[in-house]
This record gives C-alpha cells, structure tokens and sequence, in this order.
C-alpha cells in the first residue's frame, strides 16, 4: 500500500491511497471461505456451493467492502500520524476516476482534505472587558412579591348565576406565605422575606451577567480572528455533500453564521489546551441540577429536595444533545474564567434596563 500526500497549499492538499492485492486478498479469501461455508443454494449441501460460484456471486461485494475498510483506516492513520487538523472530513478528489472491480487488482483512491489555519486566539491585557453587576431594585423586589401573592392567591370561579367573573385575590404577606415560598427554612418576616428574594433575584441576575461577559469575550476573540483565512469553497462543498437537504441558496445565506461557529469551536479547542481545561462526570451533573433546580423555581418550587433534583438531572443527561450542552457550556464557564485572569477586565454597574439594551 502506498499513501502520498500533495503539498498544503491554501490549507488544502490530496492525500491518495493505492491498494495492491497483497494487501487485501488474504482478508477477502477468509470472507469467501466463511460466506461459503454459510452460503444455501439449490442442488448443493449447505456448505458445499463450490467456490468459483460463490466468488462469481458475492466476489465483488466482499471486495468492495475490503477496498472500503482498508481505505477508510488507513486514510485516518495518515491524518493521526502526521497530526493533521482536518476541517470537516475528506473528500472524493473529484478527477478520480471510476473504479473498475471487474478488470483491475490495483486501486488508487485520491481525496481531498483540508487543514485548519493558523492562529492565536488567547487574549491578553490589551483586550479590555466589561463585567456588569446589574443591580437589583426595590422595585424588583415589589414585583416579585405581587407575582407570589397572586401564584399563592384565593381563586374564585366564575359564576354565571350572581353575574360574577373569575378572579384571584392575592394572599396576604405573611409567614404562610412565606412558607409557601420556601418551605420550612422560610424567613420569619417580611423584612427577612424581602431580603431572601432579593438575594434571589441577585443570584439570577449574576447568571444574565455572566452570560453577557461570554458574549463579550466571544466577540473579541472572533474579532482578533476576522482575518484569519479559511478553504471556504471546500468548506461550502464539504456542507452540501454532507447534508442532502441543504441547497446551494441556503447555504449561501448561513454560510457567514457557520463560519463563525467553526471559528469559535477552533478557538474554545485551543484555549482548553492552552488553559488545561477538562470537564469532569461531576461537575456535569452538578451543572444539570442547578438546571432542574431553576426550572422548578420558575414554577414557584423552591425547595424540592437534593435527591428528587439528582434524579431529574440523571434524567436530563440521558439525552444526548442535553448532555452535549452542557459540556460545551461547562467548557466556555471555565474559559471566561481563565481570560478574567488575563484580559483588562472592568466592572461596571448597570441597571436591568440598560443591562437588556446591551443585546439590541
């Protein structure tokens, strides 16, 4: 077997493999032998078709499949020995030529491949962030407040009779509402009560700070690679190739988003590296149950217990794409929180509604 590879020019190259029977004709007798000890057909014992038969009929499938398997990890141990940074997966060179089963024993396969850039993604203390603490109001507060009361609220249905509509007339501020709340660590009055959905309220809004420094340092990283060429046509091949139901018109209107996130994935992979980052089984499901903890939060439950939470989150990450979110989510926590260390990080308090103009 030999495998050349062309020279990378503009991140592209064609790596070609050719196959000669040495290297695959022993694998190919031991399937005929067992398709042939297996094989039934009338006018012979099981077991006993003769061999020239069953080459004529399955020959070319088995050597097909050889062809295929030899080619496929002997193309990927060429891209692991020579640590190659591949982008999407290779491709069929599109001036190979048909491959004749029937006529040749020496086959020569070329695809094409494509490596990623070269860049520096770290920041530095050059690069100035913002790390907003929004601050919560009284207001908010008041507002929070008259939402239990009507959640916990006396309801009283409509009744066509005496002419009245259904209503609900909220509950009073008091420790039964307080244990409502937050069951039976609930504060003793309202001053504790109020000071406890503050703190809520604070601890929600430090996540939506949180999630806006991530933009931001996001941001700076793409920017500092806005310059940074890609192999785009093989890229936009690569996309419609592996996705039947992408059309060329599409792809042209995504195509700028896509490359944004291929950039970003290529920068976070760098900095796990450059940062040493690895997520752990626990921390994961750590992350989960903070998850169904809000979740039921926003249902007024606050206080489910630790093992009903443990259990929603087993839940949760059994589903591949959730636990997959929460990974890749874990990862970028844990580099914004390697760059707090070396970019020009400046605090900045804001209010909620400056806070949310930020994304318009």
């Amino acid at each position: 077997m030999k495998i050349n590879q062309s020279e990378i020019q503009d991140l592209k190259a064609v790596v070609t493999i050719t196959i000669e029977p040495a290297d695959y004709q022993e694998e190919v007798a031991k399937q005929l032998k067992q398709v042939r000890h297996k094989a039934q057909m009338p006018g012979f014992r099981p077991g006993m078709v003769p061999a020239g038969l069953v080459k004529k009929m399955y020959g070319k499938g088995i050597l097909a499949d050889a062809l295929n398997k030899l080619v496929g990890e002997n193309l990927q141990k060429h891209i692991e020995d020579n640590k190659l940074a591949i982008l999407g997966d290779p491709l069929p060179n599109k001036e190979q030529g048909n491959i004749d089963l029937d006529h040749e024993d020496t086959f020569t396969f070329a695809f094409d491949i494509a490596v990623a850039p070269e860049f520096d993604a770290k920041l530095t203390a050059k690069n100035k962030l913002p790390e907003y603490t929004i601050e919560a109001t009284k207001e908010m507060v008041d507002k929070q407040i008259e939402a239990y009361c009507s959640r916990f609220g006396e309801y009283t249905p409509e009744d066509k009779e005496k002419g009245t509509k259904a209503e609900v007339k909220p509950c009073a501020v008091d420790a039964e509402l307080f244990a409502k709340v937050y069951g039976p660590d609930a504060p003793k009055d309202e001053k504790g009560f109020r000071a406890k959905i503050k703190e809520d309220i604070e601890r929600s809004l430090a996540e939506e700070s949180k999630y806006r420094f991530g933009v931001d340092v996001k941001e700076a990283i793409l920017k500092k690679m806005e310059k940074v060429a890609f192999p785009v046509d093989f890229l936009k091949r690569w996309v419609l190739e592996t996705n039947e139901k992408m059309t060329q018109e599409e792809l042209d209107k995504d195509f700028d988003k896509m490359l944004e996130e291929l950039k970003w994935h290529l920068a976070k992979d760098q900095l796990m590296k450059e940062y040493n980052i690895n997520v752990e089984k626990d921390e994961v499901e750590g992350f989960a149950k903070r998850i169904a903890k809000m979740q039921f939060m926003q249902y007024g439950l606050m206080n489910v217990e630790d093992e009903m939470l443990a259990n929603y989150a087993q839940e949760m990450l059994k589903n591949e794409n959730q636990l997959r979110n929460i990974v890749e989510r874990l990862v970028e926590d844990k580099i914004y929180e390697a760059i707090k260390g070396v970019a020009k990080i400046e605090p900045k308090k804001i209010s909620q509604e400056d806070f949310d103009k930020l994304f318009k």
